[in-house]
């Protein structure tokens, strides 16, 4: 049987901790990158529990959204906060149907109670990924990091 290579795909992640506004602006930024490569395309949301290290049970059932719901989930700190789990190791995704890429985020209030905190992470195909170094790394305000998305995701578990 012929065997295709799998596609690689980037991952870009903030290093460490973020403000939820910075958040905020960093998701928007990437929300509309998205919607310019296919506005029409289906979207699902769904909790994921990866980060528990728990086999079995990364995700739960998915929940179709529109591109008007993305942009208001991740549109201020407090759409951010109350898409996010109380659970520190659940994050919210959000993907195509077809899965081509997939971004997660989770936003929570830091040690001392006071702000609101957050990190994400964004998977691509390799050759989005270029378009998106091009057109929008420079506009978003946090810093983060690219990798191939398999070392990304093998501490934690396979992508969706």
């Amino acid at each position: 049987m012929l065997r295709l290579p799998k596609p690689t795909r980037i991952n870009f992640h903030c290093i460490g901790e973020l403000s939820a506004v910075v958040l905020s602006t960093s998701l928007c930024q990437i929300a509309s990158f998205l919607q310019t490569v296919n506005p029409y395309s289906k979207l699902h949301t769904q909790q994921d529990g990866r980060e528990h290290g728990v086999s079995g049970w990364p995700f739960t059932p998915e929940k179709p959204i529109t591109f008007h719901d993305f942009f208001r989930t991740v549109g201020s700190p407090r759409e951010l906060l109350w898409a996010s789990s109380d659970d520190e190791g659940v994050f919210l995704g959000i993907a195509p149907d077809d899965n081509s890429w997939y971004l997660r985020f989770r936003v929570g209030w830091d040690e001392e109670g006071f702000n609101l905190v957050g990190r994400f992470d964004f998977t691509l195909p390799t050759e989005m990924a270029e378009t998106f170094r091009r057109e929008v790394l420079a506009d978003i305000p946090a810093a983060l990091e690219e990798q191939d998305a398999d070392a990304y995701f093998g501490p934690i578990g396979p992508l969706p």
